[in-house]
């Protein structure tokens, strides 16, 4: 099927450009994407189930709430002055560390909630195995938390590859050697 040329984002040649700034959006808007207000997103949950359970707590798992939550307040300032960049038009390469941090904030304190909830954490609370019209991460049951935080590695873009976007973009290191680099996919072998 041919698209229409009209349909066309951006010039001839500037795909790669085009889809870039999508997935760079899109970064932000998984790792960032709006103000948050202190102890919410994933670390509500546990530290809710922290304060209403204290049955279960243990040393260990004392210490890694505070780790979890400090980690989780430092994502949501770092969030926040990301946001603050792009409204001044200086967008740059930190959305994609944003959602890094983001996905293994979100897997670590899922692992913890499920932890710290023993068997009950175990449960799924749904199994109607039916497309929701909205999704609502927070709303649900540490299982599905847990379950659904595997994802967060893997939307808008994996893990392994925002972190060699930040070791060349950010940190200034060089780039892995490709030898296809300047060959268009096209004439690629398969």
């Amino acid at each position: 099927m041919r698209i229409p040329d009209a349909d066309r984002i951006g010039q001839v040649g500037e795909g790669w450009k085009v889809a870039n700034a999508t997935l760079m959006s899109e970064r932000v808007s998984i790792g960032a994407s709006r103000a948050a207000a202190r102890e919410s997103g994933m670390i509500a949950s546990a530290a809710g189930t922290w304060r209403s359970r204290p049955e279960l707590r243990t040393p260990g798992l004392h210490d890694r709430m505070l780790r979890l939550w400090t980690e989780a307040e430092v994502a949501r300032l770092a969030g926040e002055r990301l946001r603050q960049q792009l409204a001044a038009g200086k967008p740059g390469p930190e959305g994609s560390a944003a959602k890094l941090v983001f996905a293994r904030l979100n897997q670590e304190i899922s692992g913890f909630e499920v932890e710290l909830a023993g068997g009950d954490g175990l449960r799924y609370d749904d199994w109607t195995m039916l497309r929701p019209e909205h999704t609502n991460f927070y709303g649900r049951g540490p299982g599905y938390r847990y379950l659904r935080a595997r994802g967060n590695s893997i939307e808008g873009g994996t893990s392994e590859i925002l972190r060699n976007i930040v070791a060349e973009r950010v940190l200034g290191l060089p780039a892995e050697p490709r030898v296809d680099k300047d060959v268009p996919w096209k004439d690629l072998p398969r």
